[in-house]
């Protein structure tokens, strides 16, 4: 399918375009851009913390989603597709969004440049919800962690760089150990 023309897309007109669409896309700076597959790593990384998250979730409200689950951001108008997240709101088994996300994650891909990084940040910042922010490196067991502060804003919190810390998330009360996140990877 072609690249949709260059105009100023809405929020609301990208996810009526998006849904016929038989790619992702996420909507950044008011124009679709179409997600690309990620390596080994990236994906080991990935599905290390949804198999995690989804232990440490067992028998509570929230739950674990995973890069098809959507984050809308209205105040934005942009859309975006962690890598994985954690949704406490209500479960909606059509929904192709997080109605709640608490814990949004996302492995850096060689691609990501500052400019992406910062525009991420500002984009969940502005979901209130959002309580933390992780980014994982997916080159080298680094973890660092973008906590809501009490002003509301998602402030540079902890970073960990060794296998025997552990991921903190007092949002939501739970621990994941950073050796279990970057298992199999040498």
């Amino acid at each position: 399918m072609p690249e949709p023309k260059q105009v100023d897309w809405t929020l609301d007109r990208f996810l009526a375009w998006e849904a016929r669409q038989p790619e992702r896309y996420e909507l950044v700076d008011g124009q679709p851009r179409l997600m690309t597959g990620g390596t080994q790593a990236h994906n080991t990384i990935t599905v290390n913390l949804i198999s995690l998250l989804h232990q440490k979730l067992r028998n509570t409200p929230c739950r674990p989603g995973g890069p098809d689950l959507r984050v809308p951001i209205a105040a934005t108008g942009q859309s975006r597709y962690p890598d994985a997240s954690i949704d406490c709101g209500k479960f909606d088994p059509a929904a192709h969004e997080a109605s709640e996300p608490v814990v949004v994650f996302e492995v850096l891909a060689k691609s990501n440049d500052i400019r992406d990084q910062y525009s991420r940040l500002c984009d969940y910042d502005a979901v209130q919800t959002i309580r933390h922010y992780v980014v994982l490196a997916q080159d080298q067991s680094v973890v660092a962690v973008h906590d809501r502060d009490a002003a509301g804003r998602l402030a540079p919190g902890r970073m960990m760089t060794a296998l025997a810390e552990a991921l903190l998330l007092p949002a939501i009360g739970i621990v994941l150990p950073v050796a279990a996140i970057y298992e199999g990877l040498d």
